[in-house]
Formats: structure tokens, sequence, C-alpha cells
């Protein structure tokens, strides 16, 4: 997606750190026997996620639209695999993973489209295997807004909405809790993280 090749060096400066995520990243670690394998969809530049999981030595495969995004997460995790491609169309025999995190990647859909990748997602997951994802804490679909300048369109949903999306589309959800995250150089930001399991 262009609008991220033009943001790639900014968000990874503004979003890397996000405390909220790296705590949710390390705790699916933690969950995982070793050499689990994870799908991050949407991986951006491969910082945190895709760089924490393989230093705990899992085996991550890295989706993302932005080529310059993939060049950046190629060059700083080199541990992982990544793969150029909208996340939103992979098949649903794409592959088995213990493990999918999706950190601020499903808000770039419609909600419908946040809806069938959940199925797709639930198809990807091994018995027993995790579901990660951050969303932002907003009541929307696909509404224009405006992202480290950019004019783009999200969509998104309140606590409550989320977690009762994730159960429609067979998650038991283990965990959600909503945040407020400041970005280094921006406003404060309220946030929704959830643990699920298929």
């Amino acid at each position: 997606m262009e609008v991220f090749d033009q943001l790639a060096d900014f968000y990874q400066g503004e979003h890397s750190q996000n405390p909220f995520q790296n705590a949710l990243v390390d705790r699916v670690a933690g969950l995982l026997p070793a050499g689990s394998t994870v799908l991050d969809l949407g991986c951006g530049s491969g910082v945190p996620t895709a760089q924490r999981l393989t230093e705990s030595d899992h085996q991550v495969v890295g989706v993302d639209i932005s080529e310059r995004m993939l060049a950046l997460a190629r060059a700083q995790v080199p541990a992982a695999t990544f793969v150029h491609a909208d996340f939103a169309e992979l098949p649903a025999d794409y592959g088995s993973f213990e493990a999918v995190t999706a950190f601020f990647s499903l808000l770039m859909l419609s909600r419908a489209g946040i809806e069938q990748t959940l199925d797709r997602i639930r198809g990807w997951l091994k018995p027993g295997g995790y579901l990660a994802i951050g969303m932002v804490d907003f009541d929307a679909d696909g509404a224009p807004a405006e992202f480290m300048g950019v004019p783009v369109t999200v969509s998104g949903y309140p606590e409550a909405g989320l977690a009762e999306v994730l159960k429609n589309h067979g998650f038991t959800v283990l965990t959600i809790d909503t945040v407020t995250f400041t970005p280094a150089g921006g406003p404060p930001e309220s946030q929704i993280f959830a643990l699920a399991q298929p």
C-alpha cells in the first residue's frame, strides 16, 4: 500500500516501542512450544512483533503489502520469512500455524473484510493456537481518517464490539483490554489488545 511505503521509516520510529503490544507478543511467545510457526499479518517493518518472536526461537512468516516496510523487515529481522502480499487476499489453505498476530493491520479493512479475515485466520490456526490482535478503539466502518498526516480509510470497534465479533467468528476471547498509548511524536491513542483461541 502506497501510504505505508511513504510512512515506513516514520511509522517504525513512532510505533515500534508500544509496551502493550510488546507485552502481548511476549505472552504469545511464552505460550507457544519452542519452534512454533507464527503468521504475522501486516508485519510492517518486522519490529517489534517478528523480531521478538524470532528472538524467542519461533518461526515467523510476515505478510505485508508495502515493499518499503518489507525491505526494513528483511534487514532488521533476517531470521523471519517475509512475503509481499495483501493478507486480506491470502487463500483459505495458505498454511497452518500455532499463532497468528495482526497488530493494527485489520483496521485498514472494511468491517466485512475484517470478518472475512477472521474466518480465514480460524482456518489457518492449528488446534489450540492463538490469535493476538491490536486495534484502535473506535466505532466506524470504512471511515476517512488521517494517519500520520496521510489520508486513509479505517474501520474499528469499541472493546465490547470487538469481543462480540471475535466470538461470532468462532473465537474464545481469553483477554481483551483497552489501553492508552502515546506515540513518540503523536497524541494519546486509545487501543484494544485481544488474545483469543478458536
